[in-house]
């Protein structure tokens, strides 16, 4: 995920203003935030020679024309008009004193003054604030990401008694301090919240083409977007509408629209496990739905009648030195699961308690995908034991562990990772990693994971093949790489925040 690709996401809302003043005055007092001025108002006066008293008569000019109360109500439901503005404090007051005993109010009638102290990103009102929070508790959301920093430009202080939903916020802008009584982090921009999901999204009321966009957009933050529509808006018509992307869960009244609670439309999940192998395996027939077996270095070895990690876009004749690497490489480039995974021929997740191979406890796909609904990816359980150093120096010597190192942290370095640096060193000098290179998770994470690993790896591997002789990689030294591509995984996760489940890997001896 990158910041530049969601760049745009902010909403372009110019308010529409009904204006009872000057417009003059109006302009200076707002400085030089964006309105449109739909129409002018005025409670009493003569219009075309004819007198007018909303007091007495109940009876204003807007439009252009002298009208009654209830037109005045239809327009402000309309989406035709955002706010009815009164420069003029008593004014104001007095208006709104003769509409309430005549038993009409509206948040959509406020003063200049509070016209400034309004989110500018936004149509707002406190009342629709104050139910979108209780509704929050009642609808279960336990986390929700606040996209458009919403509840940062309200006049909400805490979450009252709301205590059970977890609330995020996305603003560029700072965020007022006594907002930590709302909010449990603040996220600059939607890169920086990474690939946590949310049980739910909130947005802000946009356009139906802005809405559908930034909908799609959030497909990998939650399934779950929670947005609010001002009565009669071309928004309200949109989310009420047939042959959707969303299924509309419910809708909550509020004095001036709606909050619509949307669950994403979701088909069948693509699933697939791919189990790597360089030799003949039993599990023909055996293996869950999903798992497909593939044969890694295919381009330099005799068919075995599997996938082979030689079409497409691939590095199969790397794989002497980089192992199951070749067959990643190929998933990346010629696959495109929803959810994806790797095992061994020899070694297979289970949620069993017992690790004892058996193919009925191997890993399926309905289990799977209920782990991955509370998890982002699955790994092995961590392998405690010597420092990874230790064990790539006592598999391949300390020279060529060496040399692999600094090349890895040169290549790093010039792929714009160096921020990565000391999380290499790290798992270098730890006692436990994620071993294996074993893994299942959602298709944009592997692919981040992926696009981070082979910035670098590839050309780290083909310079050691060019500066060291034939006979220097030997043996178990021709895998050197391949080692350190096992520590990567490990690298990567300690780097990004991912809720991470780790499960039992059952070894099948004899083959």
């Amino acid at each position: 995920m990158t910041e530049e690709k969601y760049a745009d996401i902010k909403p372009n809302f110019i308010p529409k203003i009904l204006l009872c003043g000057d417009e003059r005055e109006f302009s200076s007092r707002t400085g030089d935030r964006q309105v449109k001025i739909v129409g002018h108002g005025k409670i009493s006066g003569t219009f075309n020679g004819q007198k007018f008293d909303f007091a007495n008569e109940g009876k204003l000019l807007f439009n252009d024309k002298i009208q009654e109360l209830p037109a005045l109500k239809d327009f402000l439901q309309s989406p035709a008009v955002d706010y009815f503005v009164f420069n003029d404090i008593h004014e104001f007051i007095w208006f709104t004193r003769n509409t309430a005993k005549r038993g009409f109010h509206s948040f959509k009638i406020i003063t200049t003054e509070e016209f400034n102290s309004l989110p500018q990103n936004f149509f707002y009102d406190v009342d629709a604030e104050t139910v979108l929070m209780s509704n929050l508790k009642i609808n279960a959301i336990e986390e929700l990401l606040d996209i458009d920093g919403y509840f940062a430009h309200g006049k909400l202080f805490t979450k009252q008694s709301n205590d059970l939903t977890a609330i995020d916020c996305v603003s560029d802008e700072p965020v007022l301090p006594i907002k930590e009584n709302i909010y449990t982090r603040t996220y600059k921009n939607l890169a920086e919240v990474g690939f946590k999901r949310y049980g739910a999204a909130l947005i802000i009321e946009r356009t139906p083409a802005d809405f559908d966009d930034i909908f799609n957009r959030l497909e990998n933050i939650s399934d779950v977007i929670i947005t609010f529509a001002q009565n009669n808006s071309e928004l309200e018509k949109h989310l009420t509408g047939k042959g959707k992307d969303f299924d509309l869960v419910k809708s909550i009244p509020t004095n001036t629209g709606k909050w619509y609670f949307l669950n994403r439309f979701k088909p069948p999940q693509d699933f697939a496990v791919y189990v790597v192998t360089h030799k003949p395996t039993p599990h023909e027939g055996k293996l869950p739905a999903g798992y497909k077996i593939i044969q890694a270095g295919h381009a330099l070895n005799p068919d075995l009648s599997y996938i082979g990690d030689d079409t497409g876009d691939n590095i199969s004749k790397l794989n002497p030195y980089l192992n199951e690497t070749t067959a990643l490489y190929w998933m990346w480039k010629n696959t495109s699961h929803k959810i994806i995974g790797l095992n061994h021929y020899r070694r297979f997740f289970t949620d069993s308690y017992n690790a004892s191979f058996s193919y009925e406890k191997i890993l399926n796909k309905d289990n799977a995908l209920k782990i991955l609904k509370n998890y982002d990816i699955i790994v092995c359980t961590l392998h405690i034991g010597y420092t990874q150093r230790e064990n790539i120096q006592f598999a391949v010597g300390k020279s060529l562990t060496t040399i692999c190192e600094t090349t890895i942290k040169k290549y790093l370095v010039q792929s714009f990772h160096a921020d990565y640096i000391d999380a290499f060193n790290y798992v270098l000098s730890s006692k436990s990693f994620y071993k294996c290179n074993v893994f299942i998770t959602r298709q944009n994470i592997f692919n981040a994971y992926c696009e981070w690993l082979f910035s670098f790896i590839v050309d780290a591997t083909e310079e050691i093949l060019r500066t060291l002789s034939p006979e220097e990689l030997v043996g178990r030294k021709q895998r050197a790489m391949g080692f350190f591509s096992e520590i990567m995984p490990t690298i990567w996760l300690i780097k990004n925040r991912l809720k991470i489940k780790e499960l039992n890997l059952m070894f099948l001896p004899g083959i």
